[in-house]
């Protein structure tokens, strides 16, 4: 299925002998006049079983996995009894190329204006959240700010299914180390968030941050142990929902929440809304930056009236707000640039060094 580039998805329900294959064709979901017999899917999960090195069985009854095919990086959600009446199986197809902000401009998903921000906020360190709903696109948005990084940063990229373009960043020559995490012999989330402070400074990025490791990811950020950017996907329809989700369903206190500096909220691979987190006696509030209108996402202004924490907080020694402020319209236009002109992959997109952020093919 997966052969022909308009299949995003697969699913086998269970039980597979008296379910057909679904697929989704150009974002449609469509039911085909395939099926897989018992003992083809009992194969099927030998495969996952071997490829993955994890176990699907009665006694871990679920996986979570990503395999290679012929037609590229695909992953994998099956379960089996008893969780399931019998195996079931989701495919979803992973994108082959590595995404850029500039990508994510010439597609429509960010203004370039909003890409100015995110990408001196995490250059500077910041910390945020990438948040949505299921298939919003959030790990891809995460992925585009890993170029965003300076190139001498080290990232620790903490994931349990490897989604995020770790090869293509490797490749750029960046210093890239992935901790994986799991309820085998891998480190539990929490561990490896902790690892990664024992390996040294350098920026954290969290595949998906929804258990445990909260606690200590955000103990980390309220008192800056990782003096680098800590960056992460979660799922929330908007400010106030990661919120809840962080601080009630995941024990983080409302205090160490206000350590998060921003939030870039998704929904169907278009940004929404990116607020900054702001001091308040309950622990933290919300104020807008950029959010989307009948016209697109446009920015508030909030930021050119002087008032943005988040603006004032990215300053460094001797630098005035208006002048970060000018960085940022500054790199928005240059990203702008790259996507008009064609220059959205990361070899062409950006290349950073001592003398500090330009655009790669040699324009500056």
């Amino acid at each position: 299925m997966f052969a022909d580039d308009r299949v995003s998805d697969a699913t086998l329900s269970a039980p597979v002998a008296e379910n057909p294959l679904r697929v989704v064709v150009d974002g449609e979901r469509c039911r085909t006049n395939v099926r897989l017999p018992p003992e083809g899917a009992a194969t099927l999960a030998s495969r996952l079983r071997r490829t993955s090195g994890r176990g699907f069985s009665r006694a871990s009854p679920t996986l979570d996995a990503t395999i290679e095919t012929e037609s590229g990086r695909v992953r994998v959600a099956a379960t089996t009894d008893p969780a399931s009446d019998g195996l079931s199986f989701t495919f979803r197809r992973g994108d082959p190329d590595a995404w850029t902000l500039a990508r994510l401009v010439d597609v429509g998903t960010i203004s370039p204006g909003a890409a100015g921000l995110l990408s001196v906020a995490v250059e500077r360190g910041a910390t945020g959240l990438v948040a949505g709903g299921r298939g919003a696109g959030k790990t891809t948005a995460l992925g585009s700010l890993l170029w965003e990084l300076p190139a001498e940063t080290r990232s620790i990229l903490i994931e349990d299914t490897p989604e995020l373009p770790v090869a293509a960043v490797t490749a750029a020559g960046r210093d890239v180390q992935r901790l994986r995490v799991g309820d085998g012999a891998e480190p539990s989330p929490s561990e490896a968030v902790r690892t990664a402070l024992r390996l040294g400074g350098g920026a954290i990025v969290v595949g998906e941050v929804r258990g445990e490791e909260a606690a200590a990811l955000y103990e980390a950020m309220r008192v800056g142990a990782t003096g680098e950017a800590v960056l992460g996907t979660i799922h929330g329809e908007d400010p106030d929902a990661v919120r809840e989700r962080v601080v009630t369903d995941l024990g983080v206190s409302p205090s160490s929440f206000a350590a998060t500096d921003l939030i870039v909220v998704l929904d169907d691979h278009r940004v929404e809304t990116i607020a900054e987190v702001v001091g308040h006696d309950r622990g933290a509030a919300f104020e807008p930056l950029f959010k989307r209108t009948g016209a697109g996402l446009a920015p508030t202004g909030r930021i050119d009236r002087g008032e943005s924490r988040l603006v004032d907080s990215l300053r460094e020694t001797s630098e005035s707000y208006a002048a970060v402020r000018d960085t940022v319209d500054r790199r928005g236009e240059e990203i702008g640039e790259a996507a008009r002109t064609g220059r959205v992959t990361p070899e062409r997109y950006v290349d950073r060094g001592s003398d500090g952020w330009r655009l790669g093919g040699g324009d500056r």
